[in-house]
């Protein structure tokens, strides 16, 4: 891919074409954990086990966790479950990468693949249990993954979403687009040769549905009895909804 596209990705209109967020990530990929374990303080490990209580965990639960990442959801999912089956998916083979020599490192059967939420490679009803945890606001087309997750879920199945959310009050929105555009930036710059993600990163969360719009996109897609729990004044919310 030419790097020149993956430069320009931070614009007013935030360019969310897979192969260049595929990339993103693989550029980012051995300095991204560090990175998030900075701009929140280790807060972001702690909003996914709070997500994770309001789970109802059964004897070998089937469990996909989706933009997995380095795998920090799944883990923190096997720790809760010990007993159940947890797939990883992501579209970073960097980042999957990590995620598999942590899991080996820890000696966790985990199993991490590659693939696309707008196109899981499973049969419908095929999990209980589905997580993304800060992902979501990095798909092409939100509807089409929540349908399409909502097709490898089981009847009576459920979903839980972590994501950053712009703030309803518009002094805490100022101040959190004030400090992921101008402050990570800087600090990113310290750690990797690019800040041009986190610039990024700060721009998807501000074009992020409102809390209550994205319940409604959830609904529209099939979603049912969807609940959202702002944290942090709405600049991180847990979504959480039932097929």
């Amino acid at each position: 891919m030419n790097r020149t596209n993956f430069k320009n990705i931070s614009s007013n209109f935030v360019d969310k074409n897979p192969e260049i967020i595929t990339e993103m990530f693989d550029v980012i990929s051995t300095k991204y954990d560090l990175l998030n374990d900075l701009m929140t303080g280790l807060y972001h490990k702690k909003t996914r086990k709070i997500a994770l209580e309001l789970i109802q965990f059964s004897n070998k639960s089937k469990i996909l966790d989706l933009a997995t990442g380095t795998g920090d959801f799944a883990f923190v999912l096997q720790e809760k479950s010990k007993n159940s089956n947890i797939i990883g998916l992501d579209f970073s083979i960097n980042m999957l990468k990590i995620a598999k020599s942590r899991a080996k490192k820890l000696k966790i059967p985990i199993k991490f693949i590659k693939g696309d939420i707008l196109d899981l490679p499973f049969n419908d009803n095929t999990f209980e249990i589905c997580t993304i945890g800060y992902g979501i606001r990095n798909v092409f087309d939100l509807s089409k993954a929540l349908k399409e997750t909502l097709r490898v879920t089981k009847v009576g199945g459920t979903f839980v979403i972590v994501e950053a959310t712009p703030p309803p009050n518009k002094k805490v929105q100022f101040l959190a687009n004030f400090y992921f555009t101008k402050i990570i930036p800087i600090i990113a710059k310290l750690l990797i040769s690019t800040s041009t993600a986190y610039k990024y990163f700060g721009e998807s969360v501000a074009q992020f549905p409102s809390a209550e719009k994205f319940c409604l996109i959830m609904k529209r897609s099939g979603w049912k009895k969807i609940r959202y729990f702002p944290l942090m004044f709405g600049s991180v919310t847990i979504f959480h909804g039932y097929k």
